[in-house]
């Protein structure tokens, strides 16, 4: 399971692997709801359904032999092809790589509510196995909630093919590995971000598009 700690420092400078996230300072801003259920159509490398809305991002565990593309955060606009998501990478030899976004397009490390959804659907192809992992404030360091953190509420797709492929998950079905601490409980209301990795240190190959909540 990747440790995701990316935020929005890393995307200003136009890195994902650079430094560590800011603690949030004081209390965390009220959740924001989304204004429909249509996250990204891979149009533009921002969330569509928040204002302001975060960015996409890239990240991986810094081994120096390790490429992907995109290359960094700055050139995930090169990602954006006919309306999707693409993102490879080899090389890899500690947990992987991958993409990823903040809901919440602020300066400190904001949640979103989602209760008025049941979970998340994305079309997907490729030709590797593809770890999704949402993020919530349990799971996140910034929100002191966790001691051991990043144990995100996940899930694995190991069926991609060159045929693109919905996929749908409930929250129920998002469950995080156990080794957390304390275990992560679920709460709709306190969803921060979500990443598309590799499923451990292996080359992957995968495109991501359509990416809704549903209802």
């Amino acid at each position: 399971m990747p440790p995701a700690s990316v935020v929005q420092s890393a995307r200003a400078n136009g890195s994902a692997t650079d430094g560590q996230p800011t603690k949030n300072i004081g209390d965390v801003p009220a959740p924001s709801k989304p204004t429909g259920v249509l996250i990204s159509d891979g149009t533009v490398p921002t969330i569509m359904n928040l204002h302001p809305g975060g960015g996409w991002f890239v990240f991986n565990d810094h081994t120096a032999a390790g490429v992907m593309t995109p290359a960094s955060t700055g050139d995930f606009a090169a990602a954006l092809a006919q309306g999707a998501i693409h993102t490879a990478g080899k090389g890899f030899t500690d947990w992987g790589g991958g993409i990823g976004f903040n809901f919440q397009g602020a300066e400190a490390l904001t949640p979103i509510d989602a209760s008025d959804y049941t979970g998340i659907s994305f079309k997907a192809w490729g030709s590797s196995p593809m770890h999704i992992g949402l993020a919530t404030k349990a799971t996140m360091p910034e929100f002191n909630q966790c001691k051991k953190c990043y144990d995100h509420f996940a899930a694995d797709v190991v069926d991609l093919t060159e045929t693109p492929k919905v996929y749908t998950f409930a929250w129920a079905q998002l469950k995080p590995a156990g080794w957390g601490s304390p275990k992560p409980v679920f709460d709709p209301k306190s969803i921060v971000g979500l990443n598309f990795t590799s499923k451990g240190a292996i080359p992957w190959d995968f495109t991501v598009d359509d990416l809704k909540f549903t209802q």
